[in-house]
């Protein structure tokens, strides 16, 4: 009786399985459209936040550069509560926004991404309006280079952020299965993901600074985390029977790997920064002819032999793609903002205002000019060429995530006009520890995935536990920041 018992648990627990697996199966995205609205509307209200007047009025007992001495502080009550105040402001104002836009609000998404997107160029205006009577050269050095890097944080944490949330909704059915990632081909929200993480990390790379790149030992031991990593969740995933979508990656291959397997590529085979962009073009069209040659029908076939090859041809293949993707983010990134009479290069102590604007002003000309070649260039490659494509990273695909990323960048540069801009305290916890976010976001969806049911939770509910979900993440952050844990990669 106890065996038959066990083997109908066993069953149950493999028909449920199946079913969560269906659930993020077979499926074919949206317009590129919405994913634009989406992914505008989140660095709008990161912006919008930045600006805020009551932020402001917080900051008065609120020092950002000596936030760790409030674990030792004696008399810290009053920094506490306005350290937690700032923190409650900035998720009201951000996180919990940006959840109901991917769920609950996600077919309104156009009329609350033009609202947004209004209100902003309204607010813009007049705070660039009433800042040419105030006198800031005095004041430059605080407010156009402590932060000349502002907007890049920006971007990584608005990219960190919706993926924490996306990774656990799209389980679900509150989160539209249109911002799933497509089976094949097409664009859904999700996609974007492993993308986005290859282009934030080629743009402020060795390699895009100029720096001396580091020796191979060096990039193995940056790497090492994502490899442990990539293997603990193989472990776990094939150990505790977690869904799994196979044709993702493949059977063994997964996410982690992708990235650790372009952070090698990069150090064993060197290319000078001026040449990264021409030679990821390079490798990214070689790559689009071969599957076009007949490569994108065995990526897409099922059928898989017992070889390791076959059985993780997609992810073993996409890294071209990648790494391509890669290359040509190392170039844009130095060409933008690090090259000779740029953005970063050109903000220096001896500056004066109006070069330091004129520098400010032309790379965000520039970013908007190279975002709309890129959604052109994304378009025909999809209509014309293959289909965007993450499962295979094709070309259309790369210029898409490169597109999207340059949009991102383009609307929170524009902080570095308002003078009272000010940095998130949550985007500060987040961009210590950026590889601890993601960790505790997967450890958490894994949790939560084993204690309830999600496919079958109501709106409300499944809301109420996102919402509880990242509390808890944010309150990790908060320890590891007041504690002073910093865990880095790359």
């Amino acid at each position: 009786m106890d065996s038959l018992d066990q083997l109908g648990v066993a069953s149950s627990s493999h028909t449920y399985k199946q079913l969560k697996e269906k659930f993020v199966s077979n499926l074919l995205g949206t317009s590129m459209l919405e994913i634009s609205a989406v992914c505008a509307i989140v660095p709008a209200f990161v912006a919008l936040r930045q600006w805020g007047f009551l932020y402001r009025h917080c900051l008065k007992s609120y020092d950002r550069g000596k936030d760790m001495a409030i674990v030792n502080a004696v008399n810290g009550a009053p920094t506490w509560r306005s350290f937690l105040l700032v923190l409650v402001l900035d998720f009201l104002f951000v996180v919990v926004p940006t959840l109901a836009c991917l769920t609950i609000l996600a077919d309104w998404i156009y009329v609350c991404t033009t609202f947004v997107l209004c209100l902003m160029g309204i607010l813009f205006f007049s705070a660039r309006g009433n800042s040419q009577s105030m006198d800031v050269s005095h004041n430059r050095g605080h407010l156009y280079k402590a932060d000349q890097k502002m907007f890049i944080s920006s971007y990584r944490f608005v990219m960190m952020l919706m993926t924490c949330i996306s990774i656990l909704a799209v389980d679900f059915p509150v989160y539209p299965r249109r911002y799933a990632k497509t089976e094949t081909y097409g664009t859904g929200l999700m996609d974007v993901g492993v993308g986005s993480f290859v282009v934030a990390n080629a743009l402020v790379s060795r390699q895009a600074r100029s720096l001396t790149p580091l020796k191979h030992g060096g990039v193995v031991r940056h790497a090492s985390p994502l490899l442990l990593m990539g293997f603990t969740r193989l472990l776990l995933t094939k150990g505790i029977e977690y869904q799994e979508h196979v044709e993702e990656y493949g059977v063994h291959w997964n996410f982690f790997f992708t990235l650790a397997a372009v952070a090698l590529l990069t150090s064993f085979i060197q290319i000078p920064c001026q040449y990264c962009g021409i030679f990821g073009i390079l490798v990214l069209a070689v790559y689009q002819v071969v599957l076009l040659c007949g490569l994108n029908d065995y990526l897409t076939s099922s059928v898989r032999d017992s070889s390791i090859v076959s059985l993780n041809k997609e992810g073993i293949f996409s890294l071209f793609g990648y790494w391509g993707l890669y290359l040509v983010s190392v170039q844009l990134g130095h060409y933008l903002f690090y090259d000779s009479g740029k953005y970063f290069r050109r903000i220096k102590d001896d500056d004066s205002y109006k070069d330091t604007k004129a520098a400010q002003k032309r790379s965000a000309v520039e970013i908007w000019l190279l975002c709309a070649f890129l959604w052109v260039l994304s378009i025909l490659l999809d209509t014309f060429v293959e289909r965007v494509s993450r499962r295979m990273c094709n070309l259309a695909y790369a210029m898409f995530v490169l597109a999207i990323n340059l949009q991102g960048m383009g609307i929170l540069l524009l902080s570095d006009f308002v003078p009272v801009a000010k940095m998130l305290l949550v985007e500060e916890i987040f961009n210590q520890n950026l590889l601890a976010a993601f960790l505790l976001a997967n450890i958490l969806t894994g949790v939560v995935n084993l204690s309830i049911d999600t496919i079958s939770t109501s709106n409300m509910m499944a809301c109420l536990t996102l919402i509880t979900y990242l509390l808890v993440l944010v309150s990790m952050m908060v320890v590891l920041k007041v504690s002073n844990l910093k865990f880095k990669f790359w």
